[in-house]
């Protein structure tokens, strides 16, 4: 499991915790503070199944098809993960949706 999901899972957890404790004192700072370390703690989380997901697919491509090759796309791939999260997400969100499309049509 990616750094990034353990931290967003944490986030999200303690982003619930101020948004009750906010919602219970009524105090609409500390509700909007739990809020945005929740929708943070969920980006994050996202970021980091990206990463596994890449992770998972180089590792399966070198596994079947034995190539050194295929280390340094997933090299390449790791970086630009690195380098550009939101987009890795949006481009894992994207290819999800059409393998899950092709599924439902079959």
């Amino acid at each position: 499991m990616d750094k990034d999901r353990v931290r967003g899972s944490a986030d999200q957890a303690m982003g619930a915790i101020k948004e009750a404790a906010g919602k219970f004192t009524r105090d609409a700072k500390l509700e909007a503070e739990g809020k945005a370390d929740k929708r943070k703690g969920k980006m994050e989380s996202a970021v980091g199944g990206a990463k596994d997901a890449v992770r998972q697919t180089a590792r399966d491509l070198e596994h079947t098809l034995g190539l050194d090759a295929v280390a340094s796309v997933g090299s390449a791939v790791r970086d630009a993960v690195r380098t550009q999260p939101l987009r890795a997400v949006a481009v894992a969100a994207g290819i999800g949706a059409l393998v899950g499309a092709l599924f439902v049509r079959v």
